[in-house]
């Protein structure tokens, strides 16, 4: 199953028993609750939550209550403030009264990490946060559904940037997603929060890194490769996602096309990629690399979470959703051995275990619906954030 062509947003272009855990649990599983300006550096709790950590946990049950049975009522339990509708925001679908009880199934279930606690999620600090350091995502769509979750999240301080900001570096075949917050607005080239479709990160053709009006060269399937290296210097934080899903074998990578050779070239295009980044990156900047959750064949056979989760095996109907995790690691094994505090890991794993949470049961069993586990990421990337704050 091929991702899905991008909803082009064409802009011009939370664990252990102590008071604080509490806490955070109470919070995560009430979005819609008010929450404190939270300050916490490691000095003052030794306990927070590393990414690794965070993802050791559970999916708890508990049923929510709505202010209301409807979609005003789920966008405001989940903390949601957006009125567009997109491809991924299940309970607004035209089979409203099916997708809208899946939806809220879904929301039952909110995860608790076994041992460590995640600081209360803040929105509107969040905001302000990112209006004065801003957060580049590049990647697939996957990666667009991080970016649509952050939009919904922080949409009370956040809006569409609908100048020409020159992401594009003056590429007319580019286009991106960028927010800014309502403060900025009327800067010039003011972006809090953009998005760059890329699917392989590096041009496939000779696994370099992409400029502008290069073209995105050879791709296998459908999406967009866009340039992304040009507009590193304008964002302080930089996510972007292990590449996995549209990395197939095919005969560029050799005459078998086996998954040894796929692996191969994997590897070679993603050890240039970090070695571009290790160069250019400034020391105040940060740049996670977000692992790629697998997906679930045949996921409407899944009503709730799984524990162990279902790993691919590599079946048919799977899509090399098998591989998913050699990549995720080879990312984790290059950051882990360059010890280089500019580049963290940033694991997603506790999707795995939700192959109830898919976007389309059957059809579209990789992506998952908004809100979702892809809520929790972004809650999580906050914690990241704030916690280095002293």
């Amino acid at each position: 199953m091929p991702l899905e062509e991008p909803q082009k947003i064409k802009s011009l272009l939370v664990g252990g028993t102590s008071i604080a855990c509490l806490l955070t649990l109470y919070i995560l599983s009430n979005p819609s609750s008010s929450q404190p300006n939270v300050h916490v550096s490691p000095q003052n709790n030794s306990n927070l939550c590393t990414s690794d950590a965070f993802n050791s946990g559970q999916w708890v049950h508990q049923s929510i209550g709505l202010e209301s049975h409807s979609i005003d009522g789920l966008s405001a339990f989940a903390g949601y403030h957006c009125n567009w509708d997109f491809a991924h925001r299940c309970y607004m679908r035209s089979d409203h009264a099916e997708e809208f009880n899946r939806s809220k199934a879904m929301l039952d279930y909110s995860w608790q990490p076994d041992s460590c606690t995640v600081l209360p999620f803040d929105a509107r600090q969040f905001s302000k946060h990112l209006s004065d350091h801003p957060l580049l995502l590049v990647g697939d769509s996957i990666t667009q559904l991080m970016f649509e979750s952050l939009w919904c999240l922080t949409g009370q301080d956040m809006t569409s940037q609908n100048k020409d900001t020159h992401l594009s570096g003056g590429d007319s075949e580019m286009w991106a997603g960028q927010l800014v917050h309502r403060e900025r607005e009327n800067q010039d080239d003011a972006v809090s929060i953009a998005y760059i479709r890329s699917d392989y990160l590096v041009k496939l053709d000779d696994f370099s890194l992409i400029k502008p009006n290069e073209g995105q060269g050879y791709q296998i399937g459908v999406g967009n490769n866009f340039p992304w290296v040009h507009v590193l210097p304008r964002f302080k934080y930089i996510m972007i996602n292990t590449q996995g899903p549209h990395w197939h074998p095919d005969l560029k990578w050799g005459p078998e096309k086996s998954r040894q050779e796929l692996l191969s070239a994997f590897e070679k295009a993603m050890t240039g990629a970090f070695e571009y980044l290790k160069k250019h990156v400034r020391q105040d900047q940060r740049v996670w690399v977000r692992s790629t959750p697998y997906g679930h064949a045949k996921c409407s056979q899944y009503t709730a979470p799984s524990n162990p989760p279902v790993a691919p095996t590599g079946q048919p109907g799977e899509y090399e959703w098998d591989m998913l995790e050699k990549f995720d690691f080879y990312w984790k094994d290059l950051i882990e051995k360059e010890k280089d505090p500019r580049f963290m890991f940033y694991n997603v794993s506790l999707s795995n275990l939700r192959g109830d949470a898919h976007s389309r049961p059957d059809s579209d069993c990789l992506h998952t619906c908004l809100p979702g586990p892809v809520d929790d990421w972004n809650k999580f990337l906050y914690h990241e954030m704030i916690k280095s704050i002293e």
